[in-house]
């Protein structure tokens, strides 16, 4: 039987309570079987970026996730050429996994600047996408082509950048991430002081 299979790319650094309560919602709004994190070794719009090592922001995914049915932290990208471009993930997907259907998880502030996508046209004619909410991108549901679905979920306004330099300054912050990685956070950020 085809699975539904939703793709939250991203580098999740650290996941934060949005990203798992924003995957739980798309994935009932969208009939997923389950949606895939798809942890990214190096987004190509943020290739300038320092980031946590590869395995601890997999291992924080898979700690968040503990608990959560249908949710899974992937390290599919870890195997592929970086940096990290959707269209490349989903061909190699589409190959290895071809009993599934993959429906891509993005926010609206990737859906504006979708035609800037490499091979955009590509992942649209194979995929359908599920656009959700951001604070301050305005989307015209009806333009959208077919396949691409507005999913109306929360808005969660948290962010990982504001989360690590929160860490940096030695502040709390297991309100904003799940609670089975703040000890992995606090461990890591003790020694960068």
């Amino acid at each position: 039987m085809r699975r539904r299979i939703g793709l939250f790319g991203g580098t999740f650094d650290p996941i934060h309570r949005g990203h798992v309560a924003l995957a739980e919602q798309v994935m009932a709004k969208m009939n997923l079987d389950e949606v895939w994190f798809l942890v990214t070794p190096q987004n190509p719009w943020k290739r300038d970026c320092a980031l946590s090592d590869d395995s601890f922001r997999f291992a924080l995914v898979q700690q968040a996730l503990t608990g959560h049915a249908g949710l899974v932290a992937s390290d599919y990208e870890f195997q592929l050429p970086k940096p990290s471009y959707s269209y490349q993930t989903l061909r190699r997907l589409r190959e290895d996994f071809p009993e599934n259907e993959f429906v891509l998880l993005i926010g609206a502030d990737n859906w504006v600047k979708f035609d800037h996508w490499a091979e955009w046209e590509e992942i649209l004619r194979n995929h359908r996408l599920a656009v959700y909410p951001r604070r301050g991108y305005d989307v015209d549901e009806a333009a959208m082509p077919e396949g691409v679905t507005y999913v109306k979920t929360e808005l969660y306004d948290l962010s990982s950048t504001v989360i690590r330099e929160k860490l940096s300054r030695g502040e709390d912050v297991s309100a904003l991430v799940p609670a089975a990685i703040v000890p992995l956070l606090r461990n890591k950020y003790k020694n960068t002081k």
